[in-house]
């Protein structure tokens, strides 16, 4: 099964779940937010509107252990002897509620949660990572001040599917190669700099005061 497939069927066995909610509910799957200004795309695998709050869900199928390193931008997945890199889910997830709760005006609480379908997600300090078998427990006794109503549920449901684009899968992973690409340029350029005295842009000399390095010439600048 390829990895695309796979991540596929695990969104599949997430939306199922969440459907068995007996509580007035909204589900919003696989939807995609642009932002216009930095035309940066965030596909949410999950949003389950709930009187407890607005869940913003990530699903993860992956196989094997999984474990944290150092540099909390990389988690481990270690399968059949084979250690491999994978992205923090953490990092990305809490983007997207970020994202989300902005779409909300910051009216609504919105929960980031990072789900493992295989359930073989470790204690990572993090009690917004958990297993699928611990779901519907995680989202039945999350705590709230106040238990969101028809009205407000509905309310919510227009907020945010007003905001949804029409951007397709494909294109957003297009997206973030670009802006991956994008941020690795920026990071070679710095490094550039820092180490020549050189704007990486016109060759001029930088200037820098404290952790601010500004180009003489050009408007290339950065904070260290």
């Amino acid at each position: 099964m390829s990895k695309q497939s796979r991540g596929d069927k695990g969104e599949q066995i997430v939306s199922s779940l969440l459907e068995g909610i007996n509580e007035y509910k909204y589900i919003l799957n696989d939807v995609t937010f642009l932002n216009k200004k930095s035309e940066m795309t965030h596909q949410i695998d999950h949003i389950l509107i709930h009187p407890h709050g607005v869940f913003v869900i990530e699903t993860k199928n992956y196989y094997g252990n999984i474990s944290t390193v150092k540099d909390e931008t990389f988690w481990i997945k270690e399968v059949n002897g084979e250690k491999i890199k994978i992205s923090n889910p953490l990092i990305q997830n809490k983007s997207h509620a970020i994202t989300l709760w902005r779409i909300l005006k910051g009216e609504y609480n919105v929960i980031p949660v990072v789900v493992f379908v295989q359930n073989n997600a470790p204690y990572l300090g993090d009690e917004n990572v958990i297993n699928l078998d611990d779901l519907l427990l995680f989202i039945e006794s999350y705590p709230y001040e106040h238990k969101y109503q028809k009205k407000t549920i509905d309310k919510i449901y227009k907020m945010i599917h007003r905001k949804i684009s029409k951007v397709s899968k494909e294109e957003h992973i297009e997206n973030v190669k670009y802006i991956k690409q994008i941020k690795k340029e920026i990071k070679d350029e710095i490094a550039f700099a820092i180490e020549n005295n050189i704007c990486p842009r016109c060759g001029s000399k930088m200037l820098s005061k404290g952790y601010a390095y500004c180009c003489s010439k050009c408007n290339f600048n950065f904070k260290l």
